[in-house]
Parts: structure tokens; sequence; C-alpha cells
């Protein structure tokens, strides 16, 4: 089957990322840009796909975008300023400290 013109080039010919799931690598604005331009073109590959009734390419697609997405999100998480993860945990603990009077009147 010849793919149409515009068509996004199957994941085996995308230039991917090192694996996520791989050796240790440093993390640098370059690297997390890699990973959000393969993003656009698998998005764009999902939604071709999805137009040209080819499901089965699209769940393939969305596994890599998925994987992508939970990779930045780690990344994410890990840079979160200690300030920020303080707050939050002060937070849960008011939280929990007005549960517990909440039950306590109960």
């Amino acid at each position: 089957m010849q793919q149409p013109q515009n068509s996004i080039p199957p994941s085996s010919v995308v230039q991917q990322p090192q694996n996520p799931g791989g050796p240790q690598q440093i993390i640098t604005p370059e690297v997390i840009q890699q990973y959000l331009d393969q993003n656009q073109q698998l998005i764009l590959a999902i939604l071709e796909n999805q137009n040209l009734g080819k499901l089965t390419e699209c769940a393939t697609y969305q596994a890599r975008l998925q994987e992508n997405l939970m990779y930045l999100a780690a990344i994410a998480d890990a840079q979160r300023p200690p300030q920020a993860q303080q707050q939050q945990q002060q937070q849960q603990q008011q939280q929990q400290q007005q549960q517990q009077q909440q039950q306590q009147q109960q």
C-alpha cells in the first residue's frame, strides 16, 4: 500500500529519542525537545491513520505517545522545586488533620 504524500513515516522510521526505559541519560532541553517533536509527529500520524481507518497503526502510535508523555511527566515531577514539594506535603498534612477532626466530631 502506498501512503499519502503527507503521511507520517512508520514508527520504525520516525527518529526516536533514546529509550526512556534504557540506560540513564542526561536530561537536557534538547532531549526534551526531541520528545516534544516526536510527540507532534505521533499526533499527526494518529490523526492521519484515524482518518484512513487504520486503527492498528493508530494504536501503535498512541502507545508510543503514551510512553513519551509518561516519561516527560516523570521528568517534570523530578524537576519540581523542593519548596513546592514541601508545600504540597504541608497541604496534605493539613487535609489529613482536618479529616481526623471531622471524624472525631462525628
